[in-house]
C-alpha cells in the first residue's frame, strides 16, 4: 500500500472512533438541560403554591375579620406571603404574575389602612371580593406560566 493510503486510513479510524465521543457529548448535555428544565419547573410550582396558599390563607381570614382565628391566621399568611414577594417569587414570576402580585401585595397593605380607619361595611366588603378576584385571576396565570415555561399540553 502507498503511503497515501495507510496516511488516509489513520484519518478515517480516528474520525470514526470520535464519532461516537461527540454523540455522548450532545446526549450528555441535552440531559442535562433536560433535568435543569425539570427542576426549575418543580420549583416553580412549589413557589406557585406556596404564593397562592398564603393568599388563600389571606383571602378567607379577611372574609371573617371579627374572628380571633382568621385574624391570626391572617397575621401568619401576610408575613409568609412578605416573604414569599420579597424574596424567591421573584425567580419564577413573569411579568402578569409579577403585576397581579404586586396588586395584591397592594390591596393587604390598603386592608390593613381601612381595617384601622374603621371604613364603611359595604366598601370594606367590595374590597375583599376584589382581592378573592385577583387571587383567581393570579392562579389562572399561575397556571398558564408554568405551561408556557416548557411548552407543556
Amino acid at each position: 500500500m502507498s503511503d497515501k493510503s495507510v496516511s488516509w486510513i489513520g484519518y478515517a479510524s480516528i474520525i470514526v472512533a470520535a464519532i461516537p465521543i461527540f454523540i455522548g457529548i450532545y446526549e450528555y448535555n441535552a440531559n442535562a438541560q433536560r433535568d435543569f428544565g425539570k427542576n426549575f419547573l418543580n420549583q416553580q410550582n412549589q413557589v406557585y403554591e406556596e404564593l397562592l396558599g398564603y393568599l388563600g390563607g389571606i383571602s378567607t381570614a379577611i372574609s371573617n375579620p371579627d374572628d380571633s382565628l382568621s385574624m391570626s391566621n391572617y397575621t401568619k399568611s401576610k408575613f409568609n406571603f412578605n416573604q414569599l414577594y420579597y424574596g424567591k417569587l421573584n425567580l419564577y414570576q413573569n411579568p402578569n404574575i409579577e403585576k397581579l402580585t404586586d396588586s395584591l401585595f397592594n390591596m393587604v397593605n390598603s386592608y390593613d389602612s381601612s381595617k384601622s380607619a374603621g371604613l364603611q361595611r359595604q366598601l370594606l366588603s367590595n374590597m375583599i371580593d376584589s382581592f378573592q378576584n385577583k387571587v383567581y385571576q393570579l392562579s389562572v396565570e399561575c397556571k398558564k406560566s408554568l405551561k408556557n415555561t416548557y411548552d407543556l399540553k
